[in-house]
């Protein structure tokens, strides 16, 4: 993390708070001029779906786990000529992504400047390992990555709490990333509460060039189960999964029994060749899970070392599937001054996991490196 000096200026209350719409008044305070946060993937252990409520959404039970897959979010101080400006630029697997207000990066920026008075800007740039419309959050990912660091560069303080509150109000999957680990999501998913557990999982992620909307996914689920909308709804739980978590049984024999995923049935009646993968791993003895709405299917190894050999297996049997290897849980999103956003190849199989170190704490301040530069 890089700081500079600022000179004379006014401050402004942000709840309470000093913070910066403009520069602050201390002439020797050092304010950052750039943040990277490194936000993870996710994958669904368990996600039970019930009818939809009336205002469209279905109540869900579900239990996440944030993997080793990374996308960095570079925050730094706008250029001259767009001071009050929010701009995006995007490198990897994401560089056809739209970078204007609909991006979900964008619109996280954009609240956190409305909520807390900010009137400077900021310029972001996402690498993107994780893939697209996979069912992996990984646009949750980015919008977690730029609230955090965002929060850092305007010097705003906000809370785990407030942020997480900022999260949901943008997206089902947003506060997860910002919390990482194993967590219980009900309402939408974003309602959440961390699942302590020693427990470590190795898998290996069958991508697809095509994605899945995950609208299109829901609505295939209310027509095969003949849902329509209804005041008050149930949803079957994950009591089980969670307790074999806890327990620390949640790497057994057992756990794929408690590992049931709602959306796996729709989503693989939209796509046939999702359905004819699931087949021919199962045929196989493999675990194989549906991640989220689809169409990532993630496979459960007993040990890293399997994992590896199985991911060199899959890319010979599925070559129409790109192959991750991926481990869980990791923590949370993260200021890392160490991610390779500004060099490596983030399209390479290797460049999965930008930080040097991870922890598997929970919040957005997990792990902080920081440097300082008077100028």
């Amino acid at each position: 993390m890089k700081y500079v000096q600022i000179g004379h200026a006014h401050e402004v209350e942000i709840h309470g708070r000093p913070a910066r719409g403009s520069p602050l008044a201390s002439p020797t305070t050092l304010v950052p001029v750039r943040i990277i946060v490194s936000a993870p993937a996710k994958v669904n252990l368990a996600l039970r779906v019930g009818p939809p409520r009336l205002d469209g959404f279905h109540p869900l039970d579900t239990v996440f786990e944030a993997l080793d897959v990374y996308d960095d979010v570079l925050a730094s101080l706008p250029v001259p000529d767009k001071l009050d400006s929010v701009t995006l630029t995007i490198t990897g697997l994401g560089k056809d992504l739209p970078t204007d207000g609909t991006n979900l990066a964008v619109r996280a920026a954009e609240l956190l400047r409305e909520r807390c008075g900010v009137a400077e800007g900021v310029t972001l740039h996402i690498t993107k390992r994780i893939p697209i419309a996979a069912g992996m959050a990984g646009g949750s990912a980015d919008a977690a990555g730029t609230l955090v660091a965002c929060n850092e560069l305007w010097g705003l303080g906000l809370s785990t709490e407030e942020l997480l509150e900022l999260g949901g109000e943008l997206g089902s999957d947003v506060p997860f990333a910002m919390m990482g680990g194993f967590a219980h999501g009900v309402g939408r998913g974003e309602q959440l509460t961390p699942i302590e557990s020693g427990v470590r999982h190795h898998w290996v992620l069958l991508t697809s060039t095509e994605g899945l909307s995950t609208p299109a996914v829901f609505r295939e689920f209310d027509t095969l189960m003949g849902y329509t909308r209804v005041p008050e709804t149930l949803v079957a739980d994950t009591v089980e999964l969670r307790k074999a978590l806890t327990d620390g049984d949640g790497d057994g024999a057992a756990l794929p029994l408690l590992m049931i995923n709602d959306l796996e049935q729709p989503a693989l009646s939209l796509r046939s060749d999702l359905l004819q993968t699931m087949r021919a791993l199962r045929s196989r003895g493999h675990f194989a899970l549906l991640s989220g709405s689809g169409p990532t299917i993630a496979v459960l190894a007993p040990s890293a070392y399997e994992a590896d050999q199985l991911a060199e297996e899959f890319r010979e049997l599925f070559p129409q599937h790109g192959v991750l290897r991926a481990n869980g849980p990791v923590g949370a999103a993260q200021i890392n001054d160490s991610a390779a956003s500004l060099g490596n190849d983030p399209t390479a199989q290797n460049d999965q996991a930008a930080p040097v170190e991870k922890t598997q704490g929970t919040g957005p301040a997990a792990h902080v490196t920081e440097v300082k530069e008077e100028a």
